[in-house]
């Protein structure tokens, strides 16, 4: 219990060094460039039929959704999903250039010596940082597939071993992550190379294993919520009105940019602090 309550304590010491950067708009601005992207995303898949947008969202809501997603309701059952599978795209290319500025600007603030030009260092590790972003997508897609083997009438006739299924699967997320979540500190402030940098990663974790997940576990489940309200469009269709879709998705764009400013933020400040240690 009281090792617990340290990294409790370590984790509350990474975010309250957070919060007192929050007024600060520069660290910000890759942040809401990715919400900006996010958001036009979300636009153009909604209002797709538009003249303006019809040329470049028509092909696109076909690709990602099918024929079915070109009417009404079926546009906003189909809009979880293709905004999903755009976001891959998304989270590889632009997230993880985000994240290495954001982690460059953090570093900065935190008493790092000052890494000039940090959108240009960034620019020049992005070939590392999307490769590494690609490699930390694909371990979490095979993990998912693991869901896949559980009987689907065994899932649907038992809340407990959907739940426990689900529990089971952000416990693996949560942990991968962990494990990749100093990759980009050591890429875009100590100029690690991927392997280096995801090896790297993996001991600095083992030593701050349990404040690390903490600071990557709290926000992961704080947005669960969110995705899982994406997921029940059935109800949502029915009950209330597909529109609403839109709107949950809207949110969803909103809270993913806070919780990302917050746990870059303290991977940030944990990196540092741990590097500090070992001087």
């Amino acid at each position: 219990m009281s090792r617990f309550l340290q990294s409790l304590s370590v984790a509350a010491f990474a975010w309250r060094s957070v919060a007192t950067q929050a007024r600060r708009p520069v660290i910000w601005v890759p942040f809401l460039g990715v919400a900006c992207v996010q958001g036009l995303l979300l636009c153009l898949l909604v209002w797709f039929h538009t003249p303006v947008l019809r040329a470049l969202g028509l092909p696109l809501v076909k690709l990602l959704g099918g024929e079915g997603a070109l009417h009404y309701p079926g546009l906003f059952y189909q809009l979880p999903l293709m905004f999903f599978r755009a976001n891959l795209v998304i989270g590889t290319l632009i997230t993880s250039l985000a994240g290495g500025a954001g982690t460059l600007l953090f570093a900065r603030h935190f008493g790092l010596k000052d890494p000039k030009e940090a959108w240009r260092q960034t620019v020049r590790s992005a070939p590392t940082l999307i490769g590494v972003t690609l490699a930390l997508m694909l371990i979490i897609y095979a993990i998912s597939r693991l869901a896949t083997l559980i009987p689907l009438e065994l899932a649907l006739g038992s809340p407990g071993v959907r739940w426990g299924t689900r529990a089971a699967m952000m416990g693996l997320f949560i942990l991968i992550q962990s494990l990749f979540a100093y990759s980009t500190a050591w890429i875009v402030l100590m100029g690690s190379k991927a392997w280096p940098a995801i090896r790297d990663s993996v001991r600095v974790t083992a030593r701050t294993f349990l404040p690390t997940l903490l600071v990557v576990g709290v926000p992961a489940i704080l947005l669960f919520p969110f995705s899982y309200a994406a997921g029940r469009v059935d109800f949502i269709g029915a009950k209330l009105r597909p529109e609403l879709i839109g709107g949950l998705l809207s949110l969803q764009v909103i809270a993913h940019i806070l919780f990302t400013f917050l746990l870059v933020g303290a991977v940030t400040r944990l990196f540092l602090w741990r590097m500090e240690a070992t001087r």
